[in-house]
């Protein structure tokens, strides 16, 4: 019986996930809870600063989000989060930097990418990871991208929130096709990132370079829909499905891109933020 009531209250939780509702309604979402707006870099930061900092008799941190993982790296995972994430978050340039991790076999690299991907997933159930997006886009949209650019300054001395980014050309369609340019009749969805579900989380491992097609990253044109949509350049007509755009705003993680001595015990990851 209580395995059936734990089952109960996990349905409860995953409807109240599923929340759904017009733009101004999500304007309000922002005013009373401006946290839901933050960039993917900020996002992880404050995850693994929630988790709990603990200071050492040295003077370092160690970081509790990793410390059933990962032992005797404190000092390399606090110049991770001092010198990447935590600048990354603020917007400083460092988060136009591909973060690479290189290292011996059994380094910790994969486990600590797999951390942050499995962490992402839970914080986005929480109400302090929460975030939403435009409902039906494949790009999982911030909904305030489609405030227009000559109104965020306005917007942001009202609401203290900073917007970066445009619409993609999939919402752009949609607004004018479906919503007649209104942005009040838009409708927007919480967003909870999972990497079964291949939202907000992208793992790409390359195979052979001869034969690599660029569309596994960027996604590609569906031929089937150009007769119902006259175009190669209708938004409609192209397939939002690569591995990067299924991590915006998320975390997108490659897999051995490059290994300079195969006979060294080098494993190399590159792990972004989008």
């Amino acid at each position: 019986m209580d395995f059936l009531k734990r089952l109960e209250e996990f349905r409860s939780l995953e409807k109240k996930y599923r929340w759904e509702g017009t733009f101004l309604e999500y304007l309000q979402i922002v005013k009373e809870k401006p946290w839901v707006t933050q960039l993917a870099h900020a996002r992880i930061y404050n995850m693994i600063k929630d988790a709990g900092v603990e200071e050492l008799e040295d003077g370092g941190k160690r970081y509790k989000f990793f410390s059933e993982e990962l032992f005797g790296l404190d000092k390399t995972l606090e110049k991770l989060v001092e010198e990447y994430f935590h600048p990354a978050a603020r917007r400083l340039d460092v988060r136009k930097r591909i973060l690479l991790l290189m290292g011996p076999v059994s380094g910790g690299k994969s486990t600590l990418v797999y951390m942050l991907k499995r962490g992402l997933e839970k914080y986005s159930r929480t109400e302090r990871g929460a975030l939403y997006g435009i409902k039906n886009c494949p790009m999982h949209e911030e909904p305030l991208h489609l405030i227009p650019h000559d109104l965020r300054p306005e917007f942001a001395r009202e609401y203290g929130v900073y917007i970066e980014g445009d619409l993609c050309p999939s919402c752009r369609s949609m607004l004018e096709n479906e919503c007649g340019g209104n942005i009040e009749n838009v409708l927007v969805e919480r967003v909870i990132l999972s990497e079964d579900n291949r939202v907000g989380i992208g793992t790409f491992t390359p195979s052979d370079p001869k034969s690599q097609d660029i569309a596994e990253l960027t996604g590609s044109i569906d031929f089937s829909t150009i007769a119902e949509y006259g175009s190669e350049s209708d938004p409609r007509a192209y397939r939002f499905d690569g591995e990067l755009n299924i991590a915006n705003r998320g975390i997108m993680e490659f897999q051995e891109m490059h290994r300079p001595n195969p006979h060294r015990a080098k494993s190399i990851i590159f792990s972004i933020t989008t």
